[in-house]
């Protein structure tokens, strides 16, 4: 990665309306292609920092992205004061960030069809928050890969991916009377709210 112009941002949208934020946007890498050994680290340290935004997306929309920060087919969006760092654990396989299971669980291989960059900055929250507020009020929602969420919107896709991991066949069949029951309550609950409404 080679040093990148400053580029700034103007908030559009939510908290940070009217703030600008400065930052250096690097080049789409494949996640494969993280750094790890200690001396790519630093050396991007040196030129960058370490503090920053990331942003994952499909190799197949990084030309329809372009230069871009705020767009439709961007999957996540994070920040981080050793971007990476974060996103060496979207680089393993059974790595716990949301987008890691996002790649896993859609069967995508790391090396061609996932990329990311880095958009480093000392005000990664502000630009982070920026991000998410303005690709909100453009497209409804923070970024593409729901499931990735690490809030509530990706749950189910948590519920899921600790089950592969952790539980055996048995404790997966175990579930089913259980869940079964859980669906009963939350089916009837909600019919007795729509009842009470009319």
């Amino acid at each position: 990665m080679t040093d990148s112009k400053i580029s700034k941002l103007e908030i559009t949208e939510g908290t940070y309306k009217g703030q600008t934020v400065e930052y250096r946007k690097t080049p789409w890498i494949a996640v494969a292609d993280v750094p790890t050994k200690p001396e790519e680290v630093e050396k991007l340290a040196e030129m960058f920092g370490t503090s920053g935004v990331y942003q994952v997306a499909l190799t197949e929309d990084i030309e329809e992205i372009g230069d871009e920060v705020v767009h439709e087919k961007i999957g996540y969006i994070g920040k981080s004061t050793n971007v990476v760092g974060r996103t060496y654990v979207i680089r393993m396989p059974s790595g716990d960030h949301g987008a890691s299971r996002y790649i896993r669980q859609n069967n995508l291989d790391r090396k061609t069809e996932v990329k990311l960059r880095y958009l480093y900055t000392e005000d990664q929250s502000t630009l982070e928050r920026g991000l998410h507020n303005m690709t909100k009020a453009k497209f409804g929602y923070d970024f593409k890969w729901r499931e990735a969420s690490g809030g509530t919107d990706g749950v189910y896709s948590q519920v899921l991916d600790l089950a592969e991991k952790y539980l055996t066949t048995d404790q997966i069949i175990d579930m089913i009377p259980q869940l079964k029951k859980m669906a009963i309550k939350k089916n009837q609950e909600e019919f007795m709210d729509k009842i009470r409404e009319v």
